[in-house]
């Protein structure tokens, strides 16, 4: 990737008239990855966020794996619905048991089964990214990134199997990448409102994008982007002074070195990381 020298720099390659184009582009690779839940009479939806990612080797979808742990954990008293990839009014049932290609809760990655014509149902592109040969280099702190999701405060139930969700998207700065992680410090300047809902406020729940995708612009003779991470926490919502920091806003993801190119996840570079 090419190496972003300076922060002012970094906002000028965000803010270069494509910002509102390219969160929407993010937010095409990424779809709500949900299950609905009955307690009580009450009908709600509970979703994380999967993308679609081509390697150059295959064709798989991507998400947190605390997100489909929070599937299973759910009670089955309670879990009236299977789980499902939503979008454009439709929906695409997964029975996990066989669409699973590969997951780990210490790396917080999952991978699963998905064809291209789900894909078009639920109305997404798939993400190929502008690396020559996978995985995609390591990106200087200070590049310009973008993050996409789907928030569950935008969530409206509609049925067991039908559902609207608000997505949304931000943009900012790498301003900490390991070998395990890439951090980005949201700027509340650099939010642009999507589709007409406005600036998420502060202390905006940001519960349900685990497992979207956190892209770096890349500028060579054409501007591309490439995955940088799979999202997996986002902001200290806590009111609680002592357990969060007002304004400080930070999304974190995990590195996509550890996917291989089939859809297995490198468990060997993970020890060797984390010894």
């Amino acid at each position: 990737m090419e190496k972003i020298r300076t922060i002012d720099e970094a906002k000028r390659v965000m803010s270069a008239g494509l910002g509102e184009f390219e969160l929407k582009l993010a937010i095409s690779f990424s779809a709500p990855i949900f299950w609905a839940t009955a307690k009580s009479g009450r009908l709600r939806a509970r979703n994380g966020t999967a993308f679609f990612l081509n390697t150059g080797q295959r064709l798989f979808g991507v998400t947190a794996c605390h997100v489909i742990d929070g599937w299973k954990q759910c009670p089955a008293e309670e879990r009236p619905g299977p789980l499902r990839l939503g979008g454009m009014g439709t929906s695409v049932q997964l029975d996990w048991s066989q669409r699973v290609i590969d997951m780990d809760a210490a790396i917080d990655i999952a991978t699963f089964q998905v064809t291209d014509a789900e894909v078009k149902t639920v109305g997404k592109t798939v993400l190929t990214g502008a690396q020559k040969s996978w995985p995609p280099g390591k990106p200087p702190v200070n590049c310009g990134i973008y993050f996409a999701g789907f928030p569950g405060v935008g969530t409206i139930e509609l049925s067991p199997d039908r559902v609207s969700f608000g997505a949304m998207g931000g943009s900012g700065i790498a301003t900490s990448v390991s070998e395990k992680d890439i951090s980005m410090q949201i700027e509340r300047e650099y939010l642009m409102s999507l589709f007409g809902e406005g600036i998420p406020p502060e202390n905006y729940d940001f519960g349900g994008i685990s497992g979207g995708p956190m892209l770096a612009v890349v500028e060579s003779t054409l501007r591309s982007w490439a995955l940088v991470g799979v999202v997996y926490q986002g902001p200290n919502t806590s009111l609680d002074t002592n357990e969060s920091i007002p304004g400080l806003e930070i999304i974190r993801a995990r590195r996509p070195h550890f996917i291989l190119p089939d859809g297995r996840l490198d468990r060997a570079r993970w020890t060797t990381v984390t010894m």
